[in-house]
């Protein structure tokens, strides 16, 4: 009898593990895997299972519009961050990422730069936005608008590399190069690794030596 009854409970733990993996939570942690792993395509077909079980998951959506950003579906992942602020108006993260994928993915940097001083009034040292409006101002060939948000972005976060490596690429446009330079290093300082940064170093020095480069990289990790 003894024996049937642990047959009886280890069929019964066979028959309920499904039903407890099928979770929400499952689902997203599946997803955030597939996400790490570079498979865009099967991290947004997961957080769309989590979100069939917890539909009003800012998180959730917020997720799935940056795999979805990350496929180049700008679009689409702009709706998933809008159905974010449908279910809260206040969420600074989605504003954020709507407003990152307007100017970073469609070039709608006008759109974008609004929506990044409506997260700055209520935020304003809140360090994505401050690093998203300079890449659009940046973009929109506003470069002392570009320099006031990334000097901001640099006292907000000093350690964070990218804020120094963006400021540099915009020195670097102005004509600053020893400027550029000192924030390149800078970044590099912070982060050895930052390979972004040591090539925007060396097309600021053959810009000193009268050589001909490519434009700099603004950094965009962990943006989207």
């Amino acid at each position: 009898m003894k024996l049937a009854i642990t047959i009886i409970a280890l069929m019964a733990s066979i028959i309920v593990l499904p039903a407890m993996a099928e979770t929400a939570q499952y689902w997203s942690d599946q997803a955030n895997g597939y996400f790490i792993s570079g498979d865009f395509e099967k991290a947004a077909a997961s957080y769309d299972k989590a979100l069939e079980l917890e539909p009003n998951s800012t998180a959730l959506w917020n997720n799935k519009g940056k795999a979805l950003a990350n496929l180049g579906r700008f679009d689409d992942a702009i709706s998933c961050f809008r159905k974010s602020l449908g279910i809260n108006a206040s969420n600074l993260e989605s504003m954020n990422l709507e407003a990152i994928a307007l100017s970073q993915g469609l070039g709608e940097n006008s759109q974008a730069v609004a929506i990044f001083d409506q997260i700055l009034q209520i935020s304003p040292s809140y360090y994505d936005a401050l690093i998203g409006k300079g890449m659009a101002l940046a973009n929109e060939g506003d470069y002392s608008g570009s320099m006031s948000c990334f000097d901001a972005a640099t006292q907000a976060r000093p350690r964070d590399p990218s804020g120094w490596n963006n400021k540099g690429v915009v020195l670097r446009e102005m004509g600053r190069y020893q400027d550029a330079l000192t924030c390149f290093s800078r970044a590099i300082d912070l982060d050895y690794n930052y390979e972004t940064a040591r090539q925007n170093r060396e097309m600021t020095l053959q810009d000193l030596n009268g050589e001909q480069s490519t434009s700099p990289s603004m950094s965009t990790d962990n943006m989207l």
